[in-house]
């Protein structure tokens, strides 16, 4: 027999057509909800949501307080928010907040965890309810191939890769555990394709306020988790784009945007960004002004851009002068943000005292 979610199962899967089902007829239409006191509350409640999401948090617990209808619109209107602030990361950072959400209920839920056989294997209640939308076949051990290829191409993690991996039969092994994993991941990448929505001007401009107050959140986060702008902890991709800016030597188109996206996003505002360009010796301001602008988000469509991973760096062959610390990491803001850290953590040296003046001789 089919598993019918309660409403409450149904509010932690908000992504679930069961649960957008679930709350049809429930709600005005939108221009209707936001201009009651309920509407308020949700656009308030769908606002926290965006917040927890932008705030990085050593442990996760989500908060669920509100009625399981009240959490499904929230989720709803929290990625039109996003969508109205289009910007990459606030939108990457929400989808990687659901599926945490996701994989927390599915991992402490006990009633989602029972298993029980069906056609050629056993099955948990989590197969039966998310695999028609999320697209995934999974059983208690294994999973096809295919499917399993393009839900690991995003994981960085060892164990993931396919020489790592028992193949037979076109299924690989799986252990217990990493079906939720699994499952996290292909929750995040299908939310992300989902998103920015095309959202009416008139709409957003209607939580203009709301749009406003999560830009700023976001730019005061980026400059507690970055701080104040040291070149001397640049990765050497960023360092050797640099160099050949000031050597005069022409940047491909994505040399500069990996340079200007990376500068953006630890802080650098437009003026300052501009003035490493202005290192080059054919410097041109109006050209270049117009390029950052485009890529920070300034001019143009309105959308900011994060810089290229180390996998996209490499295969744009600007990942030069990898040294011990490029290994440990993925991201050139990975880099970034550790070689900070360390310096911030590493003990400074003692200084050195005065030699001791000996006592002048007595008469």
């Amino acid at each position: 027999m089919e598993y019918s979610p309660s409403a409450k199962e149904l509010s932690h899967f908000p992504f679930l057509k069961k649960s957008q089902d679930h709350i049809k007829g429930r709600f005005a239409t939108l221009d209707a909800v936001l201009k009651d006191k309920r509407g308020e509350a949700l656009v308030e409640r769908a606002l926290a949501r965006v917040q927890d999401a932008i705030t990085p948090k050593k442990t996760f617990t989500p908060d669920v307080s509100g009625t399981p209808e009240e959490e499904i619109a929230a989720y709803a209107l929290a990625r039109i928010i996003v969508s109205c602030v289009n910007d990459r990361q606030v939108i990457d950072r929400l989808t990687r907040y659901e599926a945490e959400r996701a994989y927390y209920f599915l991992v402490h839920e006990e009633d989602w965890n029972q298993s029980y056989k069906q056609g050629d294997g056993e099955y948990s209640r989590l197969c039966i309810v998310l695999a028609e939308e999320l697209g995934i076949r999974i059983t208690q051990d294994k999973m096809p191939f295919l499917d399993y290829v393009e839900m690991v191409a995003p994981l960085h993690d060892d164990r993931f890769h396919l020489v790592n991996r028992r193949v037979e039969r076109g299924f690989v092994t799986i252990k217990k555990e990493e079906r939720y994993e699994l499952v996290r991941e292909r929750v995040r990448m299908l939310l992300r394709r989902d998103l920015p929505h095309k959202v009416p001007a008139s709409l957003c401009e209607k939580i203009s306020p709301k749009v406003a107050q999560i830009k700023k959140a976001y730019q005061e986060q980026m400059l507690e988790q970055f701080g104040a702008v040291e070149e001397s902890a640049f990765p050497p991709c960023m360092h050797a784009l640099i160099k050949a800016l000031t050597e005069g030597a022409n940047l491909t188109h994505a040399g500069r945007f990996s340079l200007t996206s990376f500068l953006h996003t630890i802080g650098m505002d437009v003026s300052g960004i501009a003035a490493m360009y202005a290192r080059s010796p054919d410097f041109d301001p109006e050209k270049t002004m117009y390029q950052v602008e485009h890529i920070t988000g300034r001019g143009g469509s309105g959308t900011e851009y994060t810089a290229p991973a180390c996998a996209a760096m490499r295969t744009t062959g600007l990942c030069l002068h990898k040294d011990p610390l490029c290994e440990k990491v993925s991201h050139p803001l990975s880099y970034y943000r550790t070689k900070k850290r360390d310096a911030k953590n590493r003990p400074k040296k003692a200084e050195e005292k005065p030699a001791d003046i000996p006592p002048s001789p007595s008469t």
